[in-house]
């Protein structure tokens, strides 16, 4: 099948990055030349944007909360049936369970997110970047993200955090808000060894390519060759403008050099782009925009910018989804924001297969859905629900796989009926009970003692494969800890067979 190419919109200049230490940045917070820059100016609550007008954003999900949910989720007992007939080899907790970073200063929701490396597990929230000491979490380092990128002007959101196995390099991003109409900044981190406690090189991007447009969610994978980058472009007047995405060398990044990349834009709405697991040769992204498709995008010559090419969208059919209802919380009319369908996490990319997960509407429940997708055919190989109980609204989902397409994921789950607050959730599937997958309902990690106030959930969460053994994988998600306070949660799991 031959895709259409994508025209490059624009060019993205980078100058050579600064330098800078862990011990630095320590320094300058505890001199407090580089506080954390609280959300003075915008109000300590980030709004969602969604990519379809606010207006109709609001009626779908107040229609959406006004629907019937007396009828129990109709793949309830089909799932159930499965999970017992399997014979996996159970997931369960095989690592540290412990509390991650909580609300000091930053904005709601937390956008909590990151990754494992060989020592250390490091978490970025709208906060802080907190860097853990595996064999013993509560050796923690806490930096506000302002002192860790340098910079005080606007307030920083929307981390990111990965970790490159192959190259033993951290790759951590943030967003600013404006700081006018033409400039924007947009912070990438890269460690010049595989300790997060090290050196950084530190690059200040500026992607206003438009007047007045605003730079928001933006997502962060890497292949073999190059880091990628993408996010949603809004107008001076709120309107969505599409997607951008750019592709930067590790060749560049790795050694602290200067680059000059193409831009690519106008693309379908929440772009996520893959982590990589092996040498192929195309890199593929993925968005949910709605439907019965999903929008496949195919990424060649990442690492070159005069030879870069960007073909698509391919329509991939899959059963017809749409946005999920917000989730109820027992003992309280407040709702979590389970947002509009899209992927709110990097893919999975692995031989010919793509790995991703969404929340949408099930019967009026929120529920979460895992697709396999065959980038060779542009095709659906499965996809399935998966969720707690008949009565739970499940959502923020994210999903990684290994080499050997074992997957993991996480969500949040909450079930007024069963009195159950917002629960950091994990399951996953054993690649040797099968090619047809289904996942459990899962294991509670941690239950919150409460209700939250906030409305918005953090969306960022997230579930890395060990480097040290790819059976097992650590996750990051948020949890409550008082009705107007976020905390988080990481979590080692894995196979125990």
């Amino acid at each position: 099948m031959k895709h259409s190419a994508i025209e490059i919109g624009t060019r993205l200049e980078a100058p050579a990055p600064q330098l800078r230490t862990v011990e630095a940045m320590l320094h300058d917070m505890e001199s407090n030349l580089a506080p954390n820059a609280r959300a003075v100016a915008q109000g300590k609550s980030k709004p969602f944007l969604p990519t379809m007008p606010a207006a109709e954003y609001e009626e779908l999900k107040t229609k959406l909360r006004a629907q019937d949910r007396t009828a129990e989720k109709p793949v309830e007992a089909e799932l159930e049936a499965e999970a017992e007939a399997l014979p996996r080899a159970p997931i369960g907790l095989v690592g540290p369970n412990f509390a991650g970073a909580t609300d000091v200063d930053g904005l709601i929701p937390p956008d909590t997110h990151g990754a494992v490396g060989l020592d250390h597990f490091v978490e970025v929230t709208n906060s802080h970047i907190d860097i853990f000491l595996r064999a013993n979490p509560s050796q923690r380092t806490s930096i506000s993200l302002a002192a860790f990128f340098g910079y005080t002007t606007r307030v920083l959101f929307d981390p990111r955090a990965v970790y490159d196995s192959v190259w033993n390099r951290w790759v951590v991003t943030a967003d600013a808000f404006q700081e006018s109409g033409t400039r924007q900044l947009f912070f990438v981190a890269i460690s010049t060894t595989s300790n997060p406690l090290g050196s950084y090189f530190i690059y200040a991007l500026n992607v206003t390519f438009n007047a007045g447009d605003f730079w928001d969610y933006p997502q962060l994978g890497y292949d073999q060759d190059s880091v990628i980058i993408t996010a949603n472009v809004f107008t001076a007047s709120g309107g969505f403008r599409g997607a951008d995405m750019f592709a930067v060398a590790k060749a560049r990044l790795y050694n602290g050099l200067g680059f000059s990349v193409p831009v690519f834009t106008g693309l379908r709405a929440t772009l996520a782009p893959p982590i990589v697991l092996d040498q192929n040769a195309r890199t593929y992204l993925i968005a949910a925009s709605g439907g019965s498709s999903l929008s496949l995008y195919t990424l060649t010559n990442s690492s070159r910018p005069n030879a870069i090419q960007l073909t698509g969208p391919v329509n991939v059919a899959v059963p017809a989804y749409t946005a999920p209802p917000d989730a109820p919380q027992p003992g309280t009319t407040s709702t979590l924001d389970t947002l509009d369908g899209r992927f709110v996490n990097a893919s999975t990319q692995t031989g010919d297969f793509l790995w991703q997960v969404h929340t949408v509407n099930l019967v009026g429940y929120a529920a979460p859905k895992f697709y396999q997708i065959n980038t060779a055919t542009s095709s659906l190989v499965q996809s399935a629900f998966f969720f707690g109980t008949s009565t739970s609204f499940d959502f923020n989902a994210s999903i990684a796989a290994n080499g050997a397409n074992d997957i993991y994921v996480t969500w949040t789950m909450t079930d007024p009926p069963r009195g159950t607050n917002a629960q950091v959730r994990f399951s996953g599937f054993d690649h040797n009970n099968g090619t047809t997958y289904s996942l459990s309902p899962g294991i509670a990690a941690f239950t919150s003692p409460t209700y939250f106030t906030g409305g918005r959930w953090g969306d960022y969460s997230a579930v890395t494969v060990d480097p040290r053994n790819t059976r097992r994988a650590w996750l990051v998600n948020e949890d409550v800890l008082t009705n107007h306070d976020w905390g988080s949660r990481i979590v080692g799991i894995g196979f125990t067979a």
